[in-house]
């Protein structure tokens, strides 16, 4: 009897911050990573059951992504720098203004869209699109200054927005082809 034939989904994608179509680079062999943190409050303080987990409210949910860029590319230090700067680098460089302080987070959102490279067999997703992505809240990125290759790690937060799925407007973080 024949074994049954195993396609592994494997392959890079390429990353484009779009409106300043910034490539993202070449990263390290992890890749994109796409996480989700469920948020929810937990029934959990009650006569009958003391501290006993016993129900749960759905308070949402938090998408994000985290990678690990290996050059200086425009859109890495796009999403790093990316608060009330009109020009995301100067001469090329990495300068970290302070301006607009109390901004809103998602003034300073935009779209991050992941394409698979390899057609075959075809990675899945196809792509995926992120309307309102920013640099995440409390992200701490740091580089060593020395002869090993500077990996330049970012987390990314995808802020929900409106769009149409089918014939239904939806809140969704992100959509997939």
């Amino acid at each position: 009897m024949a074994a049954g034939l195993v396609v592994p989904v494997a392959g890079p994608y390429l990353g484009v911050f779009t409106s300043l179509t910034l490539p993202m680079g070449t990263l390290n062999d992890d890749g994109y990573e796409l996480s989700c943190t469920i948020q929810g409050q937990e029934v959990n303080e009650t006569d009958s059951y003391g501290m006993t987990l016993v129900e749960g409210i759905y308070r949402g949910q938090n998408w994000r992504v985290r990678l690990r860029g290996l050059e200086w590319k425009s859109g890495l230090l796009a999403v790093l720098q990316g608060f009330g700067c009109q020009q995301p680098l100067i001469n090329g460089v990495l300068a970290p203004l302070l301006q607009l302080i109390g901004s809103r987070w998602t003034a300073f959102s935009d779209t991050l869209l992941l394409t698979a490279i390899l057609g075959n067999p075809p990675s899945v997703p196809q792509t995926l699109t992120a309307a309102s992505a920013a640099v995440a809240p409390q992200q701490q990125s740091s580089f060593l200054m020395t002869s090993k290759v500077r990996e330049l790690p970012l987390e990314m937060v995808l802020f929900p927005y409106s769009t149409v799925v089918g014939s239904v407007t939806m809140k969704v973080p992100f959509t997939v082809t």
